[in-house]
């Protein structure tokens, strides 16, 4: 299948082109540009990712029984190679593909002017991402490593369904309350696949590529820190109060000495 060739190394080609045109390239070609209006591009775009990750979360449910053979030990043997296992393979390397497709969101907000959005934990999610669906399809084609994508589909489902209704302007605004709610479906979803990769690296007797697991640990412990600090940042600390605020208290308080007098005479 494309990409799955050989070693690594277009992969690493092509999260590193990603990496320098979303930090360098980009922002230079950007400098002297008004920023573009991409609004109808990026509904169509999230709206297509929708339906594309509701169709993997059905079939990696149906071929999972719903996650729960991914909690057991699945050896790869070559000797199925039936329709069936034509049909899985196919859509697990459909979807390791979206995931390169899934890089157009940074180039948005680059092509947008967004840069406050092409934030450290955006980039390394988005580096990562492709490079541990690769090898995870490369090394364990079978259902022990389908439980990131199984749970992936659902959230990445809800994501871009979020990301599509706020396209549409500040009258759908009030109903998106529950961004809050969408990263923490983020930090469950890295927390389960952290413990899953643990659990299936150190399941005795099963003959699975078991590095694939270990490498993918540690990243995903970092992105589920960097996810954490995100969510207490943006809704558990309290935000500071704004100038308008001080200067209007700053107003009463001085304005609060002639108010007693006016009203003691």
């Amino acid at each position: 299948m494309p990409l799955m060739n050989g070693g690594p190394w277009t992969v690493l080609a092509i999260t590193a082109v990603y990496i320098i045109f979303v930090k360098y390239l980009g922002p230079a070609i950007m400098s002297k540009r008004a920023p573009y209006d991409l609004r109808s591009t990026i509904f169509w775009y999230n709206i297509a990712l929708v339906i594309l990750n509701g169709l993997f979360f059905i079939y990696s449910a149906m071929f999972t029984r719903f996650g729960i053979r991914t909690w057991q030990c699945n050896p790869i043997d070559p000797s199925q190679w039936d329709n069936e296992m034509k049909l899985k393979l196919s859509v697990a390397w459909i979807f390791v593909m979206s995931k390169f497709v899934d890089l157009l969101d940074t180039i948005f907000f680059v092509f947008r002017k967004k840069y406050n959005q092409v934030s450290a934990l955006h980039v390394i999610h988005h580096s990562l991402v492709p490079i541990n669906c690769w090898m995870g399809f490369k090394y364990v084609p079978s259902e022990s490593a389908a439980f990131m994508p199984f749970l992936n589909s659902f959230v990445h489902m809800v994501m871009y369904t979020y990301y599509a209704l706020s396209t549409l302007g500040p009258k759908v605004t009030p109903y998106l309350w529950w961004k809050k709610y969408l990263t923490q479906l983020q930090i469950i979803q890295i927390a389960l696949v952290s413990i899953h990769c643990v659990y299936i690296a150190f399941l005795p007797s099963c003959k699975v590529p078991k590095f694939v697991f270990l490498i993918a640990l540690p990243q995903a412990l970092l992105v589920l820190a960097m996810f954490c600090s995100f969510f207490i940042n943006s809704y558990l600390k309290p935000s500071p109060p704004s100038k308008s605020s001080i200067s209007s208290s700053s107003t009463t308080t001085a304005s609060s000495p002639s108010t007693a007098k006016a009203k003691s005479s």
